[in-house]
């Protein structure tokens, strides 16, 4: 079996580096050749995960200037594998000198340490949110491709806390999440955010959200009837970000408290033309795009640095309490958003490519 550093069917992503280590990289093979990217556009997703010095962030701050190393010449894909870094340069291995002595709650030192028997590393390794620049990337690029193919995707801040936000699936606009510097859609539900969020600050605490995205103008037909269902692939490259706990589409998990008479979305047609009466279903069905706007909420657990004390062992397996210092996000669901939205890009480049080849072998 694999060591699962690799995602997809036929575009196939990899990502490598490590929190504090020279570089956070990674190698997207089966891009379309041929491909002129909008580097601005890349550029400006990028920047929408990196911390612009909100209060509730991390004041870790790195240039996130990608560098390409092979699949691109006269900027234009090869249909060779495309190999890229991101250096890392802003690193404060000395905060993790005394952290490093004991397993964080929450966090993955306990679980990597049983597993690999290596201790803990700075910034947390492999799985310290850093490693999400790489999936930024190759997920802006793949949505890139994709809005040539007039598909859209839109991911935003839903809920922080218990504060949830309230939007119209149908008639909601991109700059209204651009506007926003919680990059929610409700204004109203923002400011009880920012002042939830503000108090955590002060109470050196941190929390969750949700985070919900909308593909727009998908084709039905995509995913497969059993394992490769779009949103069993979809679940799994979004549980595979740091710290998400769960996923739903459509209703979610409403749906179990309601009738099939009130869940199914009823169809009809006009002038040849398929229209859905709701959308319980998140645009899926049998695993397979319907041709409605696939909508789906992932869910973020809180950061588990935090200034409070916390009960745990020492790697000498003693009984301890731990303090944790450094540079933590009270809240990285603001900051998680271009993520879901790079896995979502990814996901849905991949099984458009393995629709289409299924339709040239006909």
């Amino acid at each position: 079996m694999a060591a699962a550093n690799t995602l997809g069917h036929i575009l196939h992503f990899t990502s490598f580096g490590e929190s504090h280590g020279p570089a956070i990289g990674g190698v997207i093979d089966g891009f379309p050749a041929g491909f002129k990217p909008d580097m601005k556009f890349i550029n400006s997703v990028l920047q929408m995960r990196s911390p612009q010095g909100s209060l509730w962030e991390t004041e870790r701050k790195e240039k996130d200037e990608v560098e390409i190393l092979s699949g691109m010449a006269d900027g234009k894909t090869l249909g060779s594998p495309i190999a890229f870094i991101f250096r890392n340069s802003n690193t404060r291995s000395g905060d993790y000198d005394e952290i490093n002595k004991h397993f964080r709650p929450g966090h993955a030192d306990y679980t990597y340490f049983k597993k690999y028997g290596i201790d803990g590393q700075s910034g947390g390794g492999r799985a310290s949110g850093r490693e999400t620049v790489a999936r930024v990337f190759a997920g802006a690029l793949a949505m890139d491709f994709l809005r040539t193919k007039n598909i859209e995707i839109l991911s935003f801040v839903s809920a922080i806390g218990s504060i949830q936000a309230s939007f119209d699936v149908k008639n909601l606009a991109k700059n209204t999440i651009e506007s926003s510097v919680l990059r929610c859609p409700d204004s109203v539900s923002e400011q009880k955010m920012l002042v939830l969020l503000e108090n955590l600050k002060k109470e050196s605490d941190s929390i969750g959200g949700g985070i919900t995205s909308i593909v727009r103008n998908l084709p039905a037909g995509l995913g497969e009837p059993l394992f490769a269902k779009i949103n069993a692939v979809l679940s799994q490259a979004v549980m595979s970000i740091p710290a998400v706990k769960a996923v739903e589409f459509g209703a979610g998990m409403k749906s179990a408290e309601m009738k099939g008479s009130e869940f199914n979305d009823s169809m009809s047609q006009k002038n040849g033309e398929i229209h859905f009466e709701s959308n319980n279903s998140g645009g899926i069905q049998g695993g397979i795009s319907n041709g409605n706007d696939l909508v789906f909420t992932t869910w973020f657990r809180p950061p588990s640095s935090h200034g409070q004390k916390q009960k745990t062992i020492s790697r000498e397996n003693e009984n301890s309490e731990l303090e944790i210092k450094g540079r933590h996000d009270v809240c990285f669901v603001p900051r998680a958003v271009p993520v879901v939205f790079a896995m979502t890009a990814l996901s849905v480049l991949d099984l458009l490519l393995l629709n289409s080849a299924y339709q040239n072998q006909q």
